[in-house]
């Protein structure tokens, strides 16, 4: 068995989901305060990564980890809609229709499609459901009484711990010749995860993946400079 693993936000389409949450949110007017406190305390961030005190790699995982706020108290049915608007309004019409295609082009060959995201698995399911997608392996945010904690399931969904989870996901099948397979990921962040199989691709890549990509001669899914800004 061939696996074929797409990441998600600036892979699959050219949005972000934080923006997607956020959109959400402000537009239903609802969960705004735990929204603009996660985005109060998480956006500094990324100066300090500019400021090289703080790994991308440490900063998104922080990000994916305590993202979960923004759904804290609300109620697994509720929230259930919220994903499904997210995944019909936000991310469906920011697809890259390139990388749509060599998805479909996975699919008809019968190769195990697995979407693998630091997003909150309910909401990665919403969008998997649009693109056809079964296998989706991301942040599982933890559930009391009906509704979300605000908490998520540790490590994060991100870095090198994608392939933790990966694995967790795919345990019982020993069948997949990873030699083979391929994975798509837009970002130096996900080295870990195209360093998992054969065939690594590289897609609308940041400047640090395409240099490796380039040396390494992976294929590369149009160059950094026709990137689309991802938020």
């Amino acid at each position: 068995m061939i696996a074929a693993i797409f990441d998600l936000d600036g892979t699959l389409y050219t949005g972000h989901l934080t923006y997607a949450i956020s959109e959400h949110h402000r537009t239903h007017r609802m969960q705004r305060v735990p929204l603009y406190v996660f985005m109060s305390i998480h956006w500094p961030m990324w100066s300090l990564v500019k400021l090289g005190l703080l790994s991308e790699t440490e900063a998104r995982s922080i990000w994916a980890r305590n993202l979960s706020w923004t759904m804290r108290g609300l109620k697994v049915e509720r929230a259930a809609e919220a994903f499904r608007w997210i995944a019909e309004e936000y991310v469906l019409p920011r697809v890259r229709e390139d990388v749509i295609a060599r998805l479909h082009e996975h699919q008809r060959a019968g190769h195990r499609v697995i979407l693998l995201s630091g997003t909150f698995v309910p909401l990665l399911a919403e969008i998997g459901k649009l693109l056809g997608i079964t296998d989706v392996v991301g942040t599982r945010l933890k559930v009391k009484d009906g509704k979300y904690t605000g908490s998520s399931e540790r490590p994060a969904c991100q870095g090198r711990h994608k392939v933790t989870w990966l694995e967790r996901h795919i345990a019982a099948d020993t069948n997949i010749d990873w030699a083979q397979s391929y994975a798509y990921a837009d970002s130096i962040t996900d080295l870990a995860v195209l360093e998992h199989v054969g065939r690594p691709v590289a897609v609308y890549p940041d400047a640090e993946l395409a240099a490796h990509a380039c040396n390494n001669g992976w294929e590369i899914i149009a160059q950094p400079a026709a990137r689309a800004a991802s938020g």
